[in-house]
C-alpha cells in the first residue's frame, strides 16, 4: 500500500516555492516588472551621474537584491551605464539615442539654426545638421547661400552610410551591431568614386575616428564634395553631425584647415545646445 504523504506545514501556509514574492504582489496590484524598471530609469534620468544603487533601494523601498537585479537588467540592455560598488548611474547610450531619434524636429531646428546660419555666413557654403535615427542618418536642417545646392541636403533626406561625410562622422562612433545594421543593405555605386566594399567603408570609419571628420569627394555626385564633423553630446554619444557641402574645388583647397576649424566650433556649440535641449524636452 502506497505510503501517504503528509504536508507538515501549518494550515493555510504555502511551500516556499509558492510563497508570494514582492514581484507577484506588485503584479497582483497591477504593477508589473516593467513598471519597476521604468521607475528606476526615471530616477536615473532625474539624478544623472549622482544616483547609486543604495539610493534606488531607499527611494523605491526595494530590497538590495531587487535593486541590483533591476539595474543589472538595465545595464545589459544599454539603458543605463555606470554602477558598481559605490558608483553612480546615468542614462545609457541606447536610451539617449532613442530619445533623440524620437524627438520632434522643432526644438532641434530652433537650437541648430543660429549655429548653422553663422557657419554658412562664415564659410559661404551650404551647412546642415544630420542625426542618427535607428541605423539611418537623416538631414534635420540645412542653410544654403545658393539655391542650386539646396536640393542635395533637404530635411528628411537619408544620407548614404558608405558615401556621405556626415553619415560617416556619426556611424564611425557607433557600436559594431548598429554599424552592421547600417551597412547590411546594398551599398550602391553612386559614382565612380563610391566605395561599396564593406571593408573599405569600415576603413573610412577608422579614418574618421583618427582625423575627427568625414569626407565625401565626388562619392554621391560627381564634382560635389562635403565635410562632416561629429557632434558629441555632454553625456558622450555621437548622435548628430554637422556638414558642409559644395563644389569639390571649393571644399578641398588650401582653406581646408580653416573650414574644418569652423565646423569644429559649430559642432561644439551644437553639442552644448542639443544636450541642454534634450534635458528640457525630457521634463515634458
Amino acid at each position: 500500500m502506497p505510503r501517504k504523504i503528509v504536508n507538515r506545514a501549518s494550515a493555510g501556509s504555502l511551500p516556499e516555492s509558492a510563497a508570494p514574492t514582492a514581484d507577484s504582489a506588485e503584479e497582483a496590484a497591477g504593477a508589473g516588472p516593467l513598471d519597476r524598471y521604468m521607475a528606476v530609469l526615471e530616477l536615473v534620468a532625474a539624478f544623472p551621474d549622482a544616483i547609486t544603487m543604495s539610493d534606488v533601494c531607499t527611494l523605491l523601498d526595494l530590497p538590495k537584491t531587487t535593486a541590483h537585479r533591476l539595474l543589472a537588467g538595465l545595464l545589459r540592455a544599454g539603458l543605463v551605464q555606470g554602477g558598481g560598488r559605490h558608483r553612480t548611474y546615468s542614462l545609457g547610450t541606447r536610451l539617449v539615442r532613442l530619445l533623440h531619434a524620437s524627438a520632434e524636429d522643432g526644438w532641434i531646428v530652433a537650437l541648430a539654426r543660429p549655429a548653422l546660419e553663422a557657419l554658412t555666413a562664415e564659410r559661404g557654403e551650404t551647412c546642415y545638421l544630420t542625426r542618427l535615427m535607428g541605423p539611418a542618418v537623416r538631414v534635420v536642417f540645412s542653410v544654403s547661400p545658393e539655391v542650386q545646392w539646396r536640393s542635395y541636403v533637404q530635411p528628411g533626406l537619408e544620407m548614404p552610410p558608405h558615401a556621405a561625410a556626415t553619415a560617416k562622422a556619426i556611424l564611425a562612433f557607433q557600436e559594431p551591431a548598429l554599424i552592421g545594421k547600417a551597412l547590411e543593405r546594398d551599398l550602391p555605386a553612386l559614382t565612380s568614386q563610391t566605395r561599396t566594399a564593406r571593408d573599405a567603408v569600415l576603413r573610412d570609419y577608422d579614418e574618421v575616428r583618427a582625423k575627427g571628420y568625414g569626407t565625401c569627394i565626388s562619392e554621391i555626385d560627381e564634382g560635389l564634395g562635403a565635410l562632416g564633423v561629429p557632434v558629441r553630446l555632454d553625456d558622450g554619444p555621437v548622435l548628430y553631425s554637422v556638414g558642409l557641402t559644395g563644389p569639390v574645388q571649393r571644399v578641398f583647397n588650401d582653406d581646408l584647415p580653416a573650414r574644418l576649424a569652423g565646423l569644429e566650433r559649430a559642432a561644439a556649440t551644437l553639442g552644448r545646445a542639443l544636450s541642454h535641449g534634450s534635458r528640457i524636452a525630457r521634463r515634458g
